[in-house]
């Protein structure tokens, strides 16, 4: 019985890990869409001028 909860106990840690982890991707993939986003709108509005 104390094999098979250790593995449960296991398993949940990796679970919070992979949120966590895919938390903080999304949030980086944001920014750098973002930061993207301004320089495609800076130099577009720089082509019109």
């Amino acid at each position: 019985m104390n094999g098979n909860n250790n593995l449960f106990g296991v398993g949940m840690i990796a679970i919070l890990l992979t949120s966590i982890y895919t938390a903080i991707l999304a949030s980086l993939l944001m920014k750098t869409k973002e930061r993207v986003d301004y320089i495609y709108h800076q130099e577009r509005s720089n082509k019109d001028a």
